[in-house]
């Protein structure tokens, strides 16, 4: 399996910081079951963000990064 990385824009998340990463990892396990691979695969889940630097910071877009495991 490749890697798989998504982004959700923060404007369309509005619950909460988890709710923003919840959206972003649905939507990676979506991407992966469309590679059309069947089979189990061990992965990494990587959570991140891309945050504007501001005086309160803000976090413009929540993202996972899912890597196959060596």
């Amino acid at each position: 399996m490749p890697n798989v990385n998504v982004k959700v824009a923060a404007p369309k998340v509005v619950a909460s910081h988890s709710a923003g990463f919840d959206a972003a990892l649905d939507k990676a396990l979506l991407a992966a079951s469309r590679l059309g691979r069947k089979g189990v695969f061990n992965v990494n889940v990587e959570f991140w963000a891309e945050i504007k630097v501001t005086n309160p910071g803000q976090i413009q877009q929540y993202g996972v990064t899912l890597t196959p495991k060596d």
